[in-house]
Formats: C-alpha cells, structure tokens, sequence
C-alpha cells in the first residue's frame, strides 16, 4: 500500500512539474507606463465616483488609465492600451457605458470606430475576442474616501 501511494505521488509529481507554461504573461504586450494618482472622491468633480458603476479617465500609463467603481463596490484601475496589438493607434480602451464593458476602437466625433473590437468585462478579462488576454490593471487602494493608484 505505500509502495503505491509513493508511486501515485511521485507520478503526480513528475506530472505537476514536467508541464511546461507556454501562456504568455497577459501584460506582458502592454506597454507600461508611470502611474501615480490620488484622488479624493469628496472633492465635487470626483463626488460621482462614490456610486457604484462610475468611472473617470486618467492620464498616467501608456494610453491613460480608467478609474471604475464597480459594482461589487471595489475600485479598479485599468490601463486605456488594448492587450491585442497594443501598438496600433487604434488600440485605445473606452468604456460602453450602455454595455457596462469596455472596448477597444475609438470615436470619429460620434460615430464609433472599431479596432479589433474586443470587448472585456469592468475588470479588464476577455468578455468577446479576438483579444485573448486581460487588460493591465494597477494597485488601487481605498482609505476613507480617497483612492490611491500606483504601480
């Protein structure tokens, strides 16, 4: 019997070890950027980030930055430079407000502009492709009423 169970786990061992990652790291195509923003939600330009569902962009990073507050009362930061071809001009993140996801494209006045028209959830994972990885996000901390990012 515990010759067996030795053997299962050297097996199991051999098995967990020998396996080999290929997945890139999924910021590893993002260009990063400084960011380092306070911002105080009591002040009355950022007031309408204490609700739930809001969100403000930001400079910082590559592309900008987008502050949300999302539902489950947490706030993200996630860099605005799409994960798939993260060096075309068109690869900038917006958020559609009437979707509650993000995309990547752009506006021509009011007409939207498709650039590999991914789409990824308010945290920054794949919600549709082609993109396959998640959008970088940045440390984002909450103490009283002001949201602290860094990266």
């Amino acid at each position: 019997m515990k010759k067996s169970l030795s053997l299962l786990f050297l097996f199991s061992c051999f098995c967990l070890f020998s396996c080999k990652d290929d997945t890139p790291n999924s910021n590893a195509y993002i260009p990063s950027g400084p960011v380092s923003l306070v911002i105080n939600t009591d002040l009355p330009e950022y007031y309408h980030l204490k609700t739930p569902g809001t969100y403000i962009y930001q400079p910082g990073g590559n592309r900008g930055v987008i502050v949300i507050h999302d539902f489950d009362d947490k706030y993200l930061t996630i860099e605005r430079t799409c994960s798939l071809e993260p060096d075309k001009a068109c690869a900038k993140i917006y958020v559609d407000s009437s979707s509650l996801n993000l995309r990547c494209g752009g506006f021509n006045n009011t007409l939207w502009l498709p650039c590999c028209d991914s789409r990824f959830t308010y945290n920054g994972w794949v919600y549709q492709g082609p993109a396959q990885y998640p959008l970088r996000t940045y440390n984002t901390t909450l103490s009283g009423s002001v949201i602290t990012i860094r990266n």
